[in-house]
């Protein structure tokens, strides 16, 4: 899976299939490697996956900073810059629902469509 530098940081990540592009967030302290394959198999007949290991998990740097759900979503929105997508459908779930939530606020030209599940609207 590639390696990606944003912001500082090399985020982990990997894309499948055609079609539109979903970018999907994981939640708290999950990896991308939690999108189970079965899930992946059913959207890649219909969409180009972008899925990706949040900072803090997997195989993306772990910095010793406090992580923040808006830099969390600068993340994402660095990494579809990246891929040069320039709108996708975006699915969070748990905390990568506040993710999505968050990177729709702060990059909506880049989110074309927001599926949350699990989720809320965040907290202190």
């Amino acid at each position: 899976m590639p390696i990606v530098h944003i912001d500082h940081i090399d985020l982990h990540y990997d894309t499948r299939g055609a079609g539109e592009p979903l970018l999907l967030i994981m939640g708290y302290r999950g990896s991308g490697f939690l999108w189970r394959e079965e899930l992946l198999t059913l959207l890649t007949r219909h969409f180009q996956v972008i899925f990706f290991d949040n900072r803090g998990t997997g195989l993306s740097d772990k910095p010793t900073t406090l992580y923040t759900i808006p830099m969390m979503a600068d993340d994402a929105a660095g990494l579809l810059r990246h891929l040069g997508i320039r709108r996708a459908h975006v699915f969070g779930v748990s905390m990568g629902g506040m993710i999505a939530q968050e990177l729709a606020l702060r990059h909506p030209q880049l989110v074309q469509r927001l599926i949350l599940g699990c989720t809320s609207c965040g907290g202190r």
